[in-house]
C-alpha cells in the first residue's frame, strides 16, 4: 500500500479516491479451476498458457468454446478441479481487495485480498473475447484461476483497473510492475528502439510509460485494427515520424491520427492550449469529456485502448 512519505500525482489522488471504495463490475462468473502451483516465478509464455488452458477449461464446459484445444498432459497434471459456477455476479475491484458479491450487491460470494493476487489475464482468441481471469490463493479456498465473462465482451477498462489498483500498491513496495506489452511483430530494430528511448526522455513524455494507453512504437495499421468504437483512443510513436507520438483515435466512425508535439519546440499544444505533458493532456480531455478538434474532426477520448491485451503479471 502507499506510505507516508510516497510522492503521489494529482491523478492518483483522484485514482485513489475511486479505489478505496472501488470499481464494481457487473459480471457473469463462470467459475474457477485449481491451479497446484505458484506461477509467481513462472516465465510469461508459461502463464499465458496456464490461464488460457484455465479460461478454456471453463468455456468449454459451458458450451462457449467448441473448438478443440490440444491439451497439455504435463499441464493438466498441475490443474485440478474445474468448478463451474454461471451465475451473475458483481465484482468490486479495490486497493485492499478484489470482492465477488451476489448479483443484488448484498451478499459477499468471496473475497480476495490483493496481497494473495498474482496475475491476471484475458481470452485472446475470438472464443474467449470478453472473458478474463485472474489467480489468487486464499488459505481457505487453496490456490485457483477465476473466470469471468463481461456481457459486452469488452474488457480493456477492467484490465486497466486492475493494472491502476496493483500500480498504486507497488508505488509503496519499491517494485515495479512489469506488464507484458503486445508488439506487432518481433522486428523492432535497436535503431527504433534507441529512437523510442530518446524521445521518452522529452519533458513532454514525463509519466507516458507508465499508462496503459500508452503502447510505444506502433504502425498506424496496427493501431487502427486496434480501433473498434466511438471514442476508443491509445498513444503511440510513429516509425515514421521523427521526435514525435501519436494520438490514434475514432471520430465519427474514422480512424484519426492527431500528433501531440509542437514540431517547433516540442511542447504539447491543442487548441491554443499548452500542457507540460502528454499525460496531462490526456487527462485534461478525458476528464473534462472536452473533445480534441482538428481538421474538423473531434475526438472525444472515452475508452483508453490499454497495452495488455493479453496478460498482466501482478507480482
Amino acid at each position: 500500500m502507499l506510505e507516508d512519505g510516497d510522492v503521489i500525482s494529482p491523478s492518483d489522488e483522484e485514482l485513489l479516491k475511486e479505489l478505496k471504495t472501488g470499481q464494481t463490475f457487473y459480471l457473469k462468473y463462470l467459475g474457477s479451476v485449481q491451479v497446484f502451483e505458484s506461477l509467481t516465478k513462472k516465465k510469461p509464455e508459461v502463464r499465458d498458457n496456464w490461464t488460457r488452458h484455465c479460461m478454456y477449461l471453463i468455456c468449454h464446459q459451458l458450451g462457449i468454446c467448441n473448438e478443440n484445444l490440444r491439451p497439455d498432459e504435463q499441464l493438466l497434471d498441475k490443474l485440478g478441479e474445474v468448478k463451474v459456477e454461471d451465475k451473475n455476479v458483481e465484482l468490486n475491484v479495490a486497493l485492499h481487495a478484489f470482492i465477488i458479491l451476489d448479483k443484488d450487491g448484498i451478499r459477499i460470494l468471496e473475497r480476495h485480498p490483493i496481497h494473495v493476487i498474482s496475475y491476471a489475464s484475458s481470452g485472446t482468441e475470438e472464443s474467449t473475447k470478453g472473458v478474463f481471469c485472474f489467480v489468487s490463493h486464499v488459505r481457505e479456498l487453496g490456490r485457483r484461476c477465476l473466470v469471468f465473462m463481461e456481457p459486452d465482451k469488452n474488457v480493456d477498462f477492467i484490465m486497466e483497473t486492475i493494472l491502476q489498483v496493483f500500480r498504486l500498491n507497488n508505488k509503496g513496495h519499491g517494485n515495479k510492475l512489469s506488464i507484458k506489452m503486445a508488439r506487432s511483430s518481433e522486428s523492432s530494430s535497436n535503431y527504433d528502439h534507441q529512437t523510442s528511448m530518446n524521445i521518452c526522455n522529452l519533458p513532454a513524455a514525463l509519466g507516458l510509460d507508465r499508462q496503459p494507453w500508452y503502447h510505444g512504437e506502433m504502425e498506424r495499421a496496427t493501431a487502427e485494427s486496434m480501433l473498434r468504437n466511438e471514442g476508443d483512443f491509445l498513444v503511440r510513436i510513429s516509425p515514421n515520424t521523427a521526435n514525435n507520438f501519436v494520438l490514434s483515435g475514432i471520430a465519427n466512425s474514422v480512424a484519426r491520427h492527431f500528433l501531440l508535439l509542437d514540431e517547433n519546440d516540442q511542447k504539447v499544444r491543442k487548441q491554443q492550449q499548452v500542457f507540460e505533458t502528454i499525460v496531462e493532456l490526456i487527462e485534461y480531455h478525458r476528464g473534462e469529456n472536452v473533445p480534441i478538434i482538428s481538421e474538423g474532426s473531434e475526438l472525444h477520448l472515452i475508452r483508453p485502448i490499454v497495452r495488455f491485451t493479453a496478460s498482466l503479471p501482478l507480482r
